[in-house]
Parts: C-alpha cells; sequence; structure tokens
C-alpha cells in the first residue's frame, strides 16, 4: 500500500499520529474565551473575542467547535516538548505587556489607582494625561482603556486614535493604530482622515494618544466630542492651551505621570480637577 506524504514530507498516517489533540485544542479555545469574558464581568461572544485578536468570529467558532486550528497545533505540539520552567519563560517573552490600573507599575499607588478608577467612571468630560516621556503617557493611556474595558461599564465601546505601533504593548480593541508614520506630513493625513469615523462612534471612552500635537486644528472638536463622551487625551503639549478660545468641557481633569523616585519601574501619578 502506497504512504502519501503530506506537505511536510511527513507520511500522513503518521502525521496524524504525532499532531496535537484538537480535542484539547477546544479545551483551550473554550477555556480561554471564558477567562476573557470573565474578565471583562459578561460573557464574551465570539465577535467581540474577534476584535480583540484581529480575527473574523466564525473562524474562532468553527475553531472552538472541531479544534482544527493547526497554527495552534503545531505550536502546542512544539511547546509541550520543553520543560515546564522554559515553556512558560518563552511564552511569557512572546506576549507583549498588557497595562492595566491592577499593573505593578501603577498598583503600588493605591490612591492614584482609585482616582483613576472614578474618572474611568465619569460618562463625559476631558481628562489629558501629560509629563513623563512618551512611552509612560502611552503605558498610561493604554491601561486606562484596557481596564474600562475589564469594567465593562454598561457595554460602552472604548474608540480612538494612537500614532504609535503596538508593537510593545497589548493593544486596546476599538482603537485605530497609525504605526508611526515618519513624515509629520502623513501622520496629520492619517489622522484627519480617520477623525470622522471616530468622532461618530458612539462610545464611552475616546482615547486619543498623540494627536493633538500632529493636528491641533482638531482641538475644538475634540472638545465638543468631550461634552458627550469621556475623551482621554496624551500628548506632549501642555494641555489645554490658555490661548485657546474654544471653552474647555466639563468636567476636565489633568493627569501627571512620571518615574516614581523610590523605583524606577513604578509610576507615580496625580490627578487633579482643572
Amino acid at each position: 500500500m502506497e504512504t502519501i506524504e503530506s506537505k511536510t514530507g511527513v507520511p500522513e498516517e503518521k502525521a496524524d499520529q504525532i499532531s496535537f489533540p484538537s480535542g484539547r485544542i477546544k479545551k483551550l479555545l473554550m477555556a480561554l474565551k471564558v477567562s476573557l469574558g470573565r474578565r471583562a464581568g459578561n460573557p464574551l461572544s465570539f465577535e467581540d473575542w474577534g476584535r480583540i485578536v484581529g480575527r473574523p468570529g466564525n473562524t474562532l467558532s468553527s475553531w472552538c467547535a472541531d479544534g482544527q486550528a493547526y497554527q495552534v497545533q503545531a505550536l502546542l505540539a512544539s511547546l509541550e516538548r520543553l520543560p515546564d520552567l522554559e515553556r512558560h519563560q518563552l511564552i511569557d517573552e512572546a506576549c507583549r505587556p498588557h497595562p492595566t490600573l491592577c499593573h505593578r507599575r501603577l498598583a503600588h499607588d493605591f490612591v492614584a489607582v482609585s482616582n483613576l478608577a472614578t474618572l474611568l467612571r465619569q460618562p463625559t468630560g476631558l481628562t489629558a494625561i501629560q509629563g513623563g516621556h512618551d512611552h509612560l503617557r502611552t503605558f498610561l493611556l493604554t491601561a486606562m482603556g484596557h481596564s474600562f474595558q475589564e469594567f465593562g461599564l454598561n457595554g460602552a465601546l472604548v474608540t480612538g486614535l494612537d500614532v504609535h505601533r503596538p508593537d510593545t504593548f497589548v493593544p486596546v480593541a476599538g482603537l485605530t493604530y497609525l504605526h508611526n508614520p515618519f513624515r509629520p506630513t502623513e501622520t496629520a493625513r492619517q489622522i484627519l482622515q480617520a477623525w470622522p469615523t471616530i468622532r461618530g462612534v458612539k462610545a464611552g471612552l475616546v482615547l486619543l494618544n498623540g494627536i493633538l500635537g500632529q493636528a491641533p486644528d482638531l482641538q475644538p472638536q475634540v472638545f465638543d466630542l468631550a461634552r458627550r463622551a469621556h475623551v482621554v487625551v496624551a500628548d506632549q503639549v501642555i494641555f489645554p492651551p490658555k490661548q485657546s478660545s474654544h471653552a474647555v468641557p466639563s468636567p476636565a481633569h489633568l493627569v501627571t505621570i512620571s518615574p516614581a523616585r523610590e523605583c524606577p519601574e513604578w509610576l507615580r501619578v496625580e490627578v487633579q480637577a482643572l
């Protein structure tokens, strides 16, 4: 009887024997779905899961139904052959940092975390994040986005624009990332192109990172948006500018971020009403 080889050069009957069991794939994926939903406080739909991972919801549903996710099978079949410590280390190193208000960089300051959590429950208003380096402001804005989604506040959506490429942190589902265009004119063009869509989304939280510094003419529209949604702006510029003739929406808060003196890995956050 002739043996047919698979594309990998391994006979198909042999490949079936050494592949990762589909039942374990199904169990893992469903456990992931339940755990992600538990963190948000609500059962996670396949459509919502798809928005998180950038895959169609029906694809994820199919994987959970039959366990035929071949890339996942290959990954797990490889990882399970490693010692526990090495396997866990590889997974931890591959995963991007996931900023939330519970992250160790913020959680050391209970008062600051409590103030930030209170801000996230605002239905409208303006929150400006300034101070520190760009990566610190990005960390805090991203942490607020993830925590808002985990709070599951009335099912409210998150939307917004971020000029960065999310390769060093877990991106917030719902945000548009511009991947750091090299030319400022290109950055401004992409911002203005995406802005009408962002402005039209009925979201509970709007995150804008590095946007007003590149497209300052949007400030009046951002202020207007803050009267019907909570808008969080992170940027280098002092915000709001004293020269602005456009009334600052209320409530408005200034969040200043800097490294903590007692530990370089910690962040010091101060919240004040404007």
